[in-house]
């Protein structure tokens, strides 16, 4: 079940998430369209470019679409990009913010404002990385990288893993994460899978994952060593050998493809000039909240460390909540990254990041933080698709 709201694209977006160019143009004209990324569907030929162009000295970067007989329309200013998922849709925004994520469906021919997951071969899990930044007790602010993880079968979304360190996954076979990245407990890089309906991770071998051939189930890796020689592992038998030269290592993991694509525009095209294309916009929702018989759809809903976070900014436009921010001084703690003061009539909660989470600028809540608000019943309900 998904519940969806679609309104037209000017309505949907907000002057703040417009990207606008300050630069002043000049009387230069402008050069060649160059081509970024291009999409073309099967079943209606609808055809999408992501392209930049010098005019002037400013680059104007933007998605258009052509037209059935022949002309070219801009996707508004917020859409200036477009990069393709496994799934077959195209990212238009970063997938950082859970609230402001932006995907082209290519099934249904929409923007949806949702997110994202790359889904198993089996379709039963589906997985999600967004950055965080988090300002640490010695008063620098880190970056972490959140892996998230849904049950297709429950909806339910946790935090699988979170870390300072690079760190990569992908699926094999039916669902079993690749992982590869920065082990904490170890000191050095490690290659391992993470099987999600078990929570059991496999250490695989010590290095750097650099290339897979998974249609063969085979590794390229090199080892915690200064000699980087580059290794070969077998997935399926966990032997372990020596590239024996360059052309095997290009035989065995060929180049991909380049997306680029060239097209003829005309000549005389300007995409500052391009008529604007109104699109559609659907609003997807992950989760209901009922609160004592008052429900809210809302974006997502996930656990992370065993704690259930529910996004606040949603339930507090539709229940009249107060949000104010207070002095962080007002914690004694002043290296504490923020203080919020929630209001629901005579009642009030405080939110610190020891009591709530924030990533993207976003700020989610507690259960038991929700309660002090006097509310009896929390009641969190995924939608199932």
């Amino acid at each position: 079940m998904k519940k969806a709201l679609h309104q037209s694209l000017r309505m949907a977006l907000s002057a703040s998430m417009l990207l606008a160019f300050a630069a002043p143009l000049t009387a230069h004209a402008a050069e060649k369209i160059e081509v970024y990324d291009s999409y073309t569907s099967k079943s209606s030929n609808v055809q999408l470019y992501s392209v930049s162009q010098l005019d002037g000295n400013q680059f104007i970067n933007a998605v258009i679409a052509r037209q059935p007989d022949g002309t070219y329309a801009k996707w508004p200013e917020a859409f200036q990009h477009f990069w393709k998922y496994d799934s077959g849709n195209l990212q238009l925004t970063g997938m950082d913010d859970p609230e402001q994520a932006y995907v082209y469906d290519t099934q249904s021919q929409s923007i949806v404002r949702k997110s994202e997951y790359t889904l198993s071969p089996d379709g039963s899990w589906g997985v999600l990385e967004r950055s965080r930044y988090e300002r640490q007790p010695a008063g620098y602010i880190a970056k972490f990288g959140d892996q998230y993880l849904r049950n297709s079968a429950t909806g339910k979304v946790s935090v699988y893993y979170s870390t300072q360190r690079y760190y990569n996954a992908r699926w094999i076979n039916q669902h079993t994460l690749l992982e590869s990245g920065y082990n904490e407990a170890a000191r050095q890089n490690v290659i391992s899978t993470f099987d999600p309906s078990t929570g059991k991770r496999q250490e695989l071998l010590k290095g750097t994952l650099n290339n897979l051939n998974l249609s063969k189930g085979l590794l390229q890796y090199v080892k915690n060593e200064p000699k980087r020689l580059p290794w070969i592992y077998n997935l399926k038998d966990g032997s372990s050998r020596l590239v024996k030269d360059n052309r095997e290592l290009e035989a065995l993991f060929p180049a991909p493809p380049s997306s680029r694509q060239e097209v003829n525009f005309p000549k005389d095209m300007v995409l500052k000039d391009l008529p604007a294309a109104d699109m559609p916009i659907t609003l997807a929702y992950e989760y209901n909240v009922n609160l004592d018989g008052k429900s809210v759809d809302v974006p997502t809903v996930f656990t992370k460390g065993g704690q259930e976070w529910i996004p606040v900014k949603p339930l507090a436009a539709a229940l009249g909540w107060k949000i104010e921010v207070m002095n962080i001084s007002a914690t004694g703690d002043p290296s504490a990254a923020y203080i919020y003061k929630i209001t629901n009539g005579s009642n009030h909660t405080v939110l610190t990041p020891v009591n709530s989470f924030n990533s993207a600028s976003r700020l989610y809540i507690a259960p038991a933080q929700i309660k002090e608000l006097e509310y009896k019943s929390v009641k969190v309900t995924p939608y199932l698709k």
